[in-house]
């Protein structure tokens, strides 16, 4: 195995490890009087008589990404389209406005997203009742790729702020607009919805007094995943370190486009659940959405796929990391938590034992080695279901969601069944860590066959991690150290350059303190090797002067 260490930059200011979409702050032509006016960008329409036909058809084969939206391909940059307003301190904005007749909701997939430090970008509908933002620099990807979350109705304004400091620095441009025609929006919170069938039973339904308490944890790793038009399931799950590194499990046919441009949404669950009742669920109010992921393992056998969310996760969201049996053990009762038809997150149970087949699926190219699910005793899933996880009575993941036949049929089910492609095949099978599991849940090799929750195995909901320490605004890192790194044994090479000891501190993804030590006067090395695959920050600081600076550094793991 080679390790990979990238050193991406010089990060200034607070440490802003928590690169989730912040939501909070408004756009700047908001409380502008003055600014020029802009012709709106109209979208294609397109055939959608045709799409709803071929969606009645795929629905119902759950091995298909269940489809929400229509790709329209664009090409709309700084310099090619929208207008550029300067305010009177040098600071400038870019706006364009987008419209496609007819959307429910709009997204948008970036093809080259770097927009530097201080710069930020908005998007809202036209009455200013949807709001998402700010994204920042935190976002940019090598790749400079960037897919964003929807926002209500079909008129939609994106709006770039650049400070002047940073003039001409950033880089946007928008390849595709998807044209959601059947998605769920939370704009009005009190909005009954109700896109799955009415058998469905929402996260918060009792499912038994065995399980309820584990469930009112587990739901909190689950998330919705767009992928550009299509929608699946996937859940955060734990490693052995219980060190909330972002991974996050979901289906192998969960395939469309680019992982680099998907994004995710938790805790999305009804206030006042609906309960297998033709009464829609009532919606939530929070959006936690994050963009942005790294494929780093997948397999056709048990069809699932292992992800590191890179887009970052907030504390404040009180997440939780699911555990895993990596046994070959049927469960005499299994557990689904799912969003079947890019509806609001749903709960199932089946009574009866699971029982083992390899099987066909749907429109999945080979046999899939699977827990089948005979008849759901509770709830179904749906398209949309696809990649979420499969629960035994202990609370772990012993599955992913590959397909099968089961829906609704009123408020009750179809009887028919549901296969999840097994957890102990996706652990050991193949020839690499590509499409394996065992490496990236157990990078110790410490050989435990069974994981409890993050949760359970911390004892208890885990508190927040500690802040970074403070940073200076202005550092000049040019007169503190030089750094260089060894891409081949993952060691970061520290050389001081002026007088003074000094300490580090290195946080992942989730802000959590990963490591720390104290430097030699002159040089020192900080060894990444026994971390996992992600994105981590190493503050630095000159204990003599105080001079500091944080590093962003991804560790990619290579076969």
């Amino acid at each position: 195995m080679r390790i990979k260490l990238i050193v991406l930059g010089l990060l200034l200011g607070t440490l802003g490890v928590n690169a989730q979409i912040s939501n909070e702050g408004r756009p700047t032509s908001w409380s502008m009087q003055n600014k020029k006016s802009i012709v709106p960008m109209l979208m294609k329409s397109f055939d959608l008589a045709k799409i709803k036909a071929e969606d009645v058809k795929n629905d119902s084969d759950k091995s298909r990404p269940w489809r929400f939206g229509y790709e329209l391909k664009v090409d709309l940059g700084l310099e090619n389209s929208g207008v550029w307003d300067e305010l009177p301190n040098g600071d400038r904005i870019w706006r364009i406005n987008i419209i496609s007749k007819g959307a429910k909701t709009l997204n948008f997939i970036f093809d080259t997203y770097k927009i530097p430090r201080g710069a930020t970008v908005y998007l809202y509908n036209n009455n200013r009742s949807d709001l998402l933002g700010a994204y920042t620099n935190i976002f940019n990807r090598p790749d400079q790729m960037l897919g964003t979350w929807m926002v209500e109705g079909d008129n939609v304004w994106i709006e770039y702020f650049e400070p002047a400091s940073v003039a001409g620095k950033g880089k946007l441009n928008i390849a595709k607009v998807i044209h959601g025609y059947r998605s769920i929006t939370n704009t009005q919170i009190q909005q009954k919805i109700n896109e799955s069938g009415d058998c469905n039973q929402d996260v918060d339904c009792p499912v038994g007094e065995d399980f309820d308490e584990l469930k009112d944890r587990l739901k909190h790793a689950v998330a919705f995943v767009i992928m550009q038009g299509f929608v699946c399931t996937g859940t955060l799950i734990n490693n052995t370190k219980n060190d909330k590194a972002p991974y996050f499990l979901t289906a192998n046919h969960c395939n469309a486009g680019s992982e680099s441009t998907w994004a995710f949404r938790f805790n999305w669950i009804s206030p006042n659940p609906s309960c297998a009742t033709t009464t829609g669920s009532t919606d939530a109010a929070v959006n936690q959405t994050t963009s942005g992921a790294t494929r780093l393992a997948a397999n056709a056998e048990s069809d699932f796929k292992l992800l590191n969310l890179d887009g970052g996760l907030d504390e404040s969201w009180e997440l939780e990391w699911a555990g895993w049996d990596r046994r070959d053990i049927a469960a005499n009762f299994a557990i689904g938590i799912h969003h079947p038809s890019g509806d609001i997150m749903k709960v199932c149970r089946e009574n009866t034992a699971l029982t083992q087949i390899k099987t066909n699926i749907g429109g999945l190219t080979a046999p899939v080695d699977s827990w089948q699910v005979t008849d759901w005793d509770l709830g179904v899933t749906e398209g949309g279901s696809s990649g979420s996880a499969l629960f035994d009575p202990n609370g772990r993941i012993v599955g992913q969601l590959a397909g099968g036949g089961a829906a609704c049929s009123g408020t009750n089910d179809n009887g028919l069944s549901d296969f999840y492609g097994r957890f102990n095949i996706s652990w050991s099978f193949g020839n690499s860590d590509s499409n394996r599991l065992s490496n990236w849940l157990d990078p110790d090799n410490t050989g435990r066959e069974t994981l409890n929750m993050l949760s359970q195995e911390s004892g208890g909901t885990p508190p927040p991690p500690p802040p970074p320490p403070p940073i200076d605004p202005e550092p000049e890192e040019e007169k503190v150290l030089a750094v260089s790194f060894n891409a081949s044994e993952a060691i970061i090479n520290i050389t001081n350059t002026v007088e003074g000891k000094l300490e580090y501190y290195l946080y992942n993804i989730s802000g959590m303190v990963v490591g720390s030590g104290k430097l030699s006067d002159e040089k020192g090395q900080i060894d990444m090797s026994d971390k996992s695959t992600g994105m981590y920050f190493i503050y630095v600081k000159n204990t003599s002067d105080g001079t500091s600076f944080t590093k962003k550094v991804i560790v990619s793991k290579q076969f």
